[in-house]
């Protein structure tokens, strides 16, 4: 099991959401710390933020994976629009 942790950017990102979306964030994130690359988990080429995406309805996760040690850093939690990857 991964360890997760939240940058800055992404914990002020989770507090902003709506109850129902805070609920879906953290199912996702509990689903990820069992494995980071799990379905519906995204490579990103050439983006700025992050290197990997996961999708919970409208928000997209955006996150990086340590496999030595471990760890997922989730860098931030935006809602799907034009500027989400930049």
């Amino acid at each position: 099991m991964y360890r997760v942790i939240f940058s800055r950017r992404a914990e002020k990102a989770f507090l902003s959401l709506s109850d129902k979306d805070a609920t879906r964030i953290k199912d996702a994130v509990e689903k990820l710390k069992k494995d980071p690359r799990a379905y519906g988990t995204i490579k990103l080429e050439n983006a700025p933020v992050a290197s990997y995406r996961y999708r919970v309805g409208e928000e997209r996760i955006l996150f990086d994976i340590n496999d030595e040690a471990r760890v997922i850093e989730i860098l931030d939690i935006r809602k799907r629009d034009e500027r989400t990857y930049k």
